[in-house]
């Protein structure tokens, strides 16, 4: 007795499984990264060197400064009468990804933007566990994004409605 020629429910369900998992890796491997994403990553960046920042501050007892500019930020530290780029930063200097855009306020004041050539921090974080108020607030895209902190050094990253 032949068998008829054709496929089994199992050999089709197979392709049909075969055939979405390489498109759904072709989907993804083709779109572009999510700015909500991208930016949501850079704010939790931020936030995150802020309080190792403070942690370090108040251990060491040492005064940190965060720089803020077009290109991205750093931490000086306040050592022999002057501010300086630390040895052991609580991070390493960060480029902004293209195209985001900040604005940051310390106790309801818009911060100066930083002078190129300039060594001065534009917020404190103090060994005596003094921070002022601020709020920076990120944009990319459409997305918009806000690191803020307390008088206290507690620090927040959050999403800002549109």
């Amino acid at each position: 007795m032949r068998r008829a020629a054709g496929f089994t429910l199992v050999e089709l369900m197979v392709v049909l499984v075969v055939i979405g998992i390489v498109s759904a890796a072709v989907l993804l491997s083709t779109r572009g990264p999510d700015p909500g994403r991208v930016l949501a990553r850079e704010s939790d960046r931020l936030a995150l060197c802020l309080e190792r920042a403070f942690d370090a501050a108040v251990a060491g007892p040492r005064h940190f400064g965060l720089r803020l500019n077009a290109q991205g930020y750093g931490f000086l530290v306040y050592r022999a009468g002057a501010w300086q780029v630390p040895a052991d930063p609580p991070c390493a200097d960060h480029a902004w990804p293209a195209g985001l855009r900040w604005h940051a306020a310390v106790e309801g004041r818009a911060l100066p933007k930083a002078r190129p050539g300039a060594v001065l921090p534009q917020l404190y974080l103090l060994g005596s566990g003094e921070v002022s108020a601020f709020r920076i607030e990120l944009e990319q895209a459409g997305a918009r994004r806000v690191v803020s902190g307390t008088g206290w050094g507690e620090i927040r990253s959050a999403a800002l409605g549109s």
